[in-house]
């Protein structure tokens, strides 16, 4: 079908050319034309172009950012049947970006999405409750009702193995089946390491860190990824809010981060500034996602202290002393697997809560 069939179809109130113009519109840099057919389509209350233009109002791809616009439009095209939405807003709900947190109202969503026939939120809701990621259940409202939330958001006892810097390791922080979702979500994203240039503190390769690495933009990640950063942040004894998108770091034999702080360095101008804007790299868990390899230590060489948790332990340390400044001590570094590949979790926590996040 040509261009101008259609925009035929398109001006007598067809959803779908609409969306279809708007999409050859954006391919060829046309994006005001693009959000104007996407808000016409829309506006007449179709939930994929709600959808697609919550979207864009949410992450400001060819368009302006306006998240708060943007959530009310995935809320409708939720409502109105988009299961890409529901899953998005079960995402904000929980969360707490741009409007309040409240774990209930994601998982009311999340069930939504899967009765819409999200396969990403039935595997979800299969998770939290234990059930295998492939099973027949589809009654997604018992599976739903049925999420412990309190087991989920109270977490196993902490051992300490150093006490300043403080490190400490919780065995069991997740089950392996949740470890192996988070790989199977991380797969796909992964991409070379970056590390942090002091001199313009931009990110660049660097032969510091060989290993790959997948990060997770707001609308890659999952209600199951927020809850286990609401069960790191139980274990770190740190609101959700402080805490990085988490990244998923993959190891293959030889690779391996050397040795380096997490801590950004306030005497470094382009650092100072980052602190000043979102604030200190305080404290980091790794959380281990599998154990078949050999090799793949994390060191703390300045502390004479190794450690390799098996899959679902997790490692939380202190990079800052009781004063909040830099503590050189925590040095560490990702020792190279000698057999098979290590997967990690890496979650990164400030000492002031990310842009976007409902206090409470």
């Amino acid at each position: 079908m040509s261009r101008a069939d259609f925009t035929a179809r398109a001006q007598a109130g067809d959803a779908a050319a609409q969306r279809e113009l708007a999409a050859l519109d954006d391919a060829d840099g046309r994006h005001t034309e693009a959000l104007d057919w996407l808000a016409r389509s829309a506006r007449a209350g179709d939930a994929q172009a709600l959808a697609q233009l919550g979207l864009k109002l949410l992450t400001g791809a060819h368009a302006p950012w306006r998240p708060n616009d943007a959530v009310g439009l995935l809320v409708d095209a939720a409502n109105r049947g988009s299961g890409e939405a529901a899953e998005i807003v079960s995402v904000l709900a929980a969360g707490g970006f741009y409007g309040p947190q409240n774990w209930d109202v994601a998982l009311d969503f999340l069930q939504r999405a899967a009765e819409f026939g999200r396969t990403s939120a039935q595997q979800q809701l299969r998770l939290l409750t234990g059930r295998p990621a492939d099973g027949p259940d589809a009654d997604w409202s018992r599976l739903r009702r049925s999420i412990d939330l309190t087991a989920w958001l109270h977490t196993p006892a902490a051992e300490t193995r150093h006490e300043t810097p403080r490190i400490r390791t919780v065995r069991g922080l997740l089950a392996p089946a949740v470890c192996a979702w988070v790989v199977a979500q991380a797969g796909p994203k992964l991409k070379q390491a970056e590390v942090h240039d002091p001199e313009t503190g931009l990110t660049v390769m660097g032969a510091t860190r060989t290993n790959r690495v997948a990060n997770f933009a707001l609308t890659e990640t999952s209600l199951l990824n927020l809850l286990v950063q609401a069960r790191i942040a139980a274990a770190a004894g740190a609101p959700i809010a402080m805490m990085e998108a988490f990244a998923v770091l993959n190891y293959r034999v030889g690779e391996e981060a050397s040795e380096h702080y997490d801590y950004l360095d306030p005497a470094v101008p382009a650092y100072a500034g980052q602190i000043a804007e979102l604030g200190q790299r305080v404290a980091t868990c790794l959380l281990y996602l599998n154990d078949d390899y050999e090799g793949g230590e994390t060191a703390f060489p300045r502390l004479g202290l190794s450690h390799k948790g098996r899959a679902g332990d997790a490692l939380v340390f202190l990079s800052v002393d009781a004063s909040g400044a830099p503590d050189p001590r925590s040095l560490h570094a990702g020792r190279p697997p000698i057999s098979g590949e290590k997967w990690v979790l890496s979650q990164f926590i400030r000492n002031r809560a990310r842009a976007g996040v409902a206090p409470g």
